[in-house]
């Protein structure tokens, strides 16, 4: 799977890490990583919209992952690189925010990585979502490069999910 994957993704993106995702959305479009500490990285593979579907397998099949390995009272990263979102819907929008709400005493950190061309009327979506998560108490930055914030969180693939 991950050699399909790396073929999949634009020359000039690379995998989030050197190993497969956990979990592929039903289009192959989305990995998402559960990672160590409890946290997951999700990653759009190719060109793609983000749609009220692709919201609800991150919110609720990612989600049941993550939650199935972590410990109680964990609180947990979510980094969501978005660079090849070509569109952003508002149910996806709706169904993040809402559910981002909901889980807010689960969540230690949300990063988001915005494509790179992204127009200021999505920028300003984004920036939405961060100001309602800011007033829940939730950190959401949006950086243009993961891997330092990766890096600084010592953030990486856990070898099971069992």
């Amino acid at each position: 799977m991950a050699i399909v994957i790396r073929e999949m993704l634009p020359s000039n993106h690379r995998l989030a890490f050197r190993r497969q995702p956990h979990l592929l959305d039903d289009s192959g479009s989305v990995g998402v990583w559960i990672t160590q500490p409890a946290g997951m990285v999700v990653q759009l593979l190719r060109e793609t919209a983000a749609t009220g579907e692709l919201a609800r397998f991150i919110s609720v099949e990612a989600y049941q992952k993550l939650v199935g390995v972590m410990r109680p009272g964990e609180r947990a990263y979510f980094i969501y690189d978005m660079a090849l979102m070509v569109r952003y819907e508002t149910e996806a929008r709706v169904v993040l925010t809402q559910w981002g709400l909901s889980v807010r005493d689960r969540i230690e950190h949300i990063v988001v990585r915005p494509p790179p061309e992204m127009n200021k009327l999505g920028r300003m979506g984004i920036q939405t979502i961060a100001a309602a998560m800011s007033l829940a108490g939730v950190q959401l930055d949006i950086m243009d490069d993961l891997e330092p914030f990766l890096r600084e969180r010592n953030l990486r693939p856990r070898i099971s999910l069992t």
